[in-house]
């Protein structure tokens, strides 16, 4: 009896092992590596924390298997067995694509019929395990332990493969003596370049045209020019970013990594200001860092998701956030929606206070609250501040008093205007401070964003739709329809001071796009060096044509060695009403056009 028992034993802790390592392990360990750029924290870290619960699952599994009896027992086993294999199917081969998720909200009844199919297959299979005579069990039990052994393998051959990922800490950002840098600024020339990720041109409009705040705004932002017409590049900040810099747009014509080694190492506003003389400094997000640090630079420092909680309270936000994804991938269809948890995600939620909740921005705000409190003028050459931060982006999670919300909020337009309205007071607050050191006049300041922020767009016209979409031009005299949130993408912030300039904040309507970004600024800086776009300040009411570029975001764009096929948009006069919009070239892998 007793030898019984512990056969039984061994055999479930064999399964439930095989079932935690998928949970625990397996997955965590892919998402892991295929969003490394994106992680400060070492996996050593994060699976310490998984080990408890993951012995005490099979230790559960297992107490469970010592008081069946034999013939239950049986089908007990075979059904934790076919559980690892549908684990296995779902996370690997039932893989849905369900967008950014970054607190975007997701329609679930948007092809439910993956839920019908992950839901049919997962009680079949189950209800097949548990009807089956013991041969057939037994071959359900060696088919899951061949399919470990499979994974095991594979993941075994993926980590040897990517080691250098896997060296990866949360020390990575904390480079003291890069940051030290960043507080210098010159006593006779500057430029501070901020890129406020995801601050939408109508709703910063909307926060400097308000009585009582906008006035302070406006006040604080003297010699500043609002570019209300300003046009994006495309709707994420993989490729904006080389855009910005050297106002030059990805085609898929050569393969992405390529492409950013090139343009970022080649003619940018950055490596010519470098090589003019400016001390170069930046602080940018870790996770883009790898982008940022291929040009030339004097001082980096990658500004971390955890700059103010403790190292074991970001393990343990990490952690979660992990395994929240790992469910989420394991999970079919329906569930998925419960572990989202209506954008607050299931084990994240648990932790539901501003020190883990929108780490970015609380951790992006704590940086300029550090950089405004050890802001010194020790430098004699001319500086050029380089400032990426998430202030406006998803998530949405602060309240009226910018402070955390208590969960992370839907994005819609009110809950955006907030935590924009929290993001423009801290940059405010740091204009303020360069007043007080008499540094702000001899400062050109560019205060702008990458892509706007999926919300519907004030005063937009055109001939809309009840489902929230747009009609466009298309080729060939024929029409599109694309959402108000394709649209809203496409208007990134542009404000920019330039040296010594004064008077009350004005607006203006040229027709700008992100891509003068460089030679604006190198029109400011009176660098001798000539870009692709147009000086702002040199623009006048002139009708131009102007061109943003979307494609569908997949999560392997960070890795692919292509984008998926690009398309152009062409705009002519205001980007506020779609009659000016049309359909253009399409850009596919490594083909100039379709």
């Amino acid at each position: 009896m007793h030898s019984m028992r512990g056969i039984q034993t061994a055999k479930t802790i064999g399964i439930g092992g095989i079932l935690a390592l998928n949970i625990f392990l397996f997955i965590p360990i892919t998402l892991y590596i295929g969003n490394y750029q994106e992680i400060t924290v070492s996996f050593t870290s994060i699976i310490s924390l998984y080990l408890k619960p993951a012995i005490f699952l099979i230790a559960l599994l297992a107490l469970l298997g010592i008081v069946l009896r034999h013939n239950t027992f049986t089908r007990y086993l075979a059904v934790l067995a076919m559980i690892c294999i549908l684990l296995w199917l779902q996370g690997n081969l039932l893989v849905w694509d369900y967008g950014l998720l970054d607190g975007s909200s997701i329609d679930w009844n948007e092809d439910a019929w993956r839920g019908w199919l992950d839901v049919g297959i997962w009680i079949i299979a189950i209800t097949f395990s548990v009807i089956a005579n013991n041969r057939i069990s037994k071959i359900i039990i060696r088919t899951a332990i061949v399919i470990f052994f499979l994974q095991l393998s594979l993941t075994l051959f993926t980590s040897i493969q990517n080691t250098n990922k896997f060296e990866k800490t949360a020390k990575q950002g904390q480079d003291t003596e890069a940051l030290s840098e960043i507080y210098k600024f010159s006593s006779e020339k500057n430029v501070l370049h901020i890129i406020a990720d995801g601050f939408q041109s109508d709703i910063f409009e909307e926060l400097v045209s308000n009585t009582n705040e906008g006035n302070q705004f406006s006040n604080t932002l003297d010699g500043f020019v609002f570019f209300k017409e300003n046009l994006g590049a495309f709707p994420y900040t993989h490729m904006s970013i080389p855009a910005i810099l050297s106002g030059k747009i990805y085609k898929n014509h050569m393969p992405r990594d390529t492409y950013l080694t090139e343009t970022m190492g080649g003619k940018t506003i950055l490596n010519e200001a470098h090589r003019a003389g400016y001390k170069v400094d930046l602080a940018v997000p870790a996770s883009l860092a790898h982008i940022y640090t291929r040009g030339k630079f004097d001082n980096a420092y990658h500004v971390p998701k955890n700059h103010h909680i403790s190292p074991q309270q970001y393990d343990t936000y990490f952690a979660a956030k992990l395994f929240d994804l790992t469910l989420f991938r394991l999970a079919p269809h329906f569930l998925k929606k419960f572990i989202y948890n209506d954008q607050k995600w299931l084990f994240q939620s648990m932790l539901s206070n501003k020190k883990y909740m929108g780490l970015r921005f609380f951790s992006h705000t704590a940086f300029l609250n550090q950089l405004r409190n050890n802001m010194s003028v020790d430098r004699t050459v001319p500086t050029y501040k380089y400032i990426h931060l998430m202030l406006s982006h998803n998530p949405m999670v602060t309240n009226e008093k910018c402070e955390y919300a208590g969960r992370t909020l839907p994005t819609i337009r009110a809950n955006v205007k907030t935590q924009s309205r929290c993001g423009l007071t801290e940059l405010t607050l740091l204009l303020e401070k360069m007043k007080s050191l008499n540094i702000y006049d001899n400062t050109t300041i560019i205060i702008m964003a990458d892509h706007g922020a999926w919300v519907r767009p004030k005063g937009l016209k055109g001939q809309a739709y009840p489902n929230g979409s747009y009609e466009i031009k298309g080729n060939n005299g024929t029409s599109n329809r694309i959402l108000y949130t394709f649209i809203a993408q496409a208007l990134p912030l542009m404000a920019i001071k330039p040296f010594n300039a004064s008077g009350a904040l004005r607006t203006s309507n040229a027709l700008s796009s992100i891509t003068d970004t460089p030679s604006t600024i190198a029109d400011l800086l009176d660098l001798d060096t000539e870009f692709t776009g147009r000086s702002l300040f040199n623009l006048s009411d002139e009708n131009r044509t102007r061109k943003y570029h979307t494609y569908k975001y997949k999560r392997s764009e960070w890795t692919d060695e292509y984008l998926s096929p690009i398309q152009e948009i062409i705009v002519n006069k205001s980007v506020y009403d779609t009659n000016n919009w049309q359909v253009g070239e399409r850009f596919s892998s490594n083909i100039a056009a379709e």
